[in-house]
């Protein structure tokens, strides 16, 4: 695609009026679901190494019906800012609901605005406005995927967190499964949801994190998009919102590839797998690629934090989630094992939700490489049968308590 990707408007995929941008980065308003999602490596001027996510989460059910009635849709959206001390292996972690019974300022106005024909989207939280909007020129023209960020947040252990960041790119936007699915994929069951990615976004900016107060920048930054027509993962008939579970891992190896991966499950067939399922590559010097051959064998599990709740009640108490693994794909010629950075990286979202820093080590069509990633999985095993894996793969101190669950649930 050249250098067109640079200037507004850009069409993504050819005839798709869905991937117009700047439109595409904006909010939609006919979606019931719409998700803005930023990650990336900070190195700090005293050499100190983070991380960190946000999530804008845009949920409006009954969106569709609301139209034809003229009644007001529910709002039930959410905000997230995560940062992680990468040298000490710590995080914390803040989310904002504004869901029917969690918004207590007895306002009726939504905490976040949107704009549908540019990215400019603020959210009232209890920290502060979060903003993330396209940055403007001298003139007050739009510069194409170039962001300001204001990000704020209390973490859980109660320190405040701010991340004022410039964010602007050196490669283009790529349509979730490239040729293969040109961005329009089954996600959460819905068939037509639409999501892109971009990667290596250059940031530079300022971290404030309790007594921290650091200049920052990275390279190893990365944009994700999803909207869908219907709320995204809404239980369907069960009305049962962990009928679903979810792996997805961004990956940027020091040869200049990124990866974005998703793996998706139906919980209610034992977690039998799902579409859209495989692996997005994104090169600097080729094309976007997609691998539909990604194996994952899982090395290790970890325990969710009981100290983290979640906004729905957990199914029980002890709960695992996938830890270290290793990724293989004969496509890719692919071999990479994953090794978290951070442990146990749990959020305060409506579900188990743990996404975090990771290295990966290994090869890639014959070159030894090494990479950072975000991994996140909503995938919480309690079951007896779910245990079972975590049996197999636990270390000593923690097999007696594994195999007690087990006999439990028989």
């Amino acid at each position: 695609m050249g250098d067109d990707w640079r200037r507004y408007p850009f069409q993504l995929v050819p005839g798709d009026p869905h991937f117009v941008f700047p439109a595409a980065e904006a909010n939609h308003p006919m979606c019931e679901s719409d998700t803005w999602y930023l990650a990336g490596e900070l190195t700090a001027d005293s050499g100190r190494r983070f991380a960190f996510f946000t999530i804008y989460n845009k949920n409006r059910p009954g969106l569709a019906l609301s139209r034809s009635s003229r009644a007001r849709p529910i709002v039930a959206d959410f905000y997230t800012l995560a940062l992680f001390d990468l040298d000490n292996g710590t995080y914390g972690t803040y989310t904002d609901y504004d869901m029917p019974g969690t918004n207590k300022n007895g306002s009726t106005a939504p905490k976040m605005s949107m704009a549908d024909e540019r990215l400019d989207l603020a959210y009232e939280c209890s920290a502060g406005t979060a903003i993330w909007r396209t940055s403007r020129d001298e003139h007050g023209e739009l510069v194409p995927y170039t962001y300001e960020f204001s990000l704020f947040g209390t973490d859980h252990h109660g320190e405040a967190m701010r991340l004022d960041l410039e964010v602007t790119p050196s490669r283009p936007p790529v349509p979730l499964g490239a040729g293969a699915h040109n961005g329009v994929i089954e996600c959460f069951g819905q068939s037509t949801t639409y999501s892109y990615f971009q990667t290596r976004m250059t940031m530079k900016g300022t971290l404030s994190w309790g007594s921290v107060q650091e200049p920052v920048t990275g390279s190893a930054g990365h944009v994700d998009r999803q909207w869908f027509p219907l709320v995204a993962n809404d239980g369907g008939a069960t009305g049962d919102i962990r009928s679903r579970g979810h792996e997805w891992r961004t990956i940027n190896l020091d040869n200049g590839v990124d990866i974005s991966i998703w793996r998706q499950f139906d919980r209610t067939k034992h977690n039998a797998p799902q579409p859209f399922t495989g692996a997005t590559v994104s090169a600097p010097d080729a094309g976007p690629e997609y691998a539909d051959d990604i194996e994952v064998d899982i090395t290790s599990y970890v325990r969710w934090p009981e100290d983290i709740r979640t906004l729905v009640p957990p199914p029980a108490k002890v709960r695992y989630l996938s830890d270290r693994h290793r990724l293989t794909s004969h496509k890719l010629d692919m071999d990479l094992r994953a090794e978290p950075l951070v442990p146990a990286p749990a959020h305060l979202l409506p579900l188990e939700y743990m996404a975090g820093p990771y290295r990966y080590e290994g090869t890639y069509r014959g070159e030894a490489v090494k990479g950072f990633a975000f991994y996140e999985r909503s995938m919480a095993l309690y079951r007896d049968w779910e245990l079972e894996d975590v049996l197999e793969v636990a270390e000593a101190g923690e097999r007696d308590e594994v195999a007690r669950l087990i006999e439990q649930q028989r």
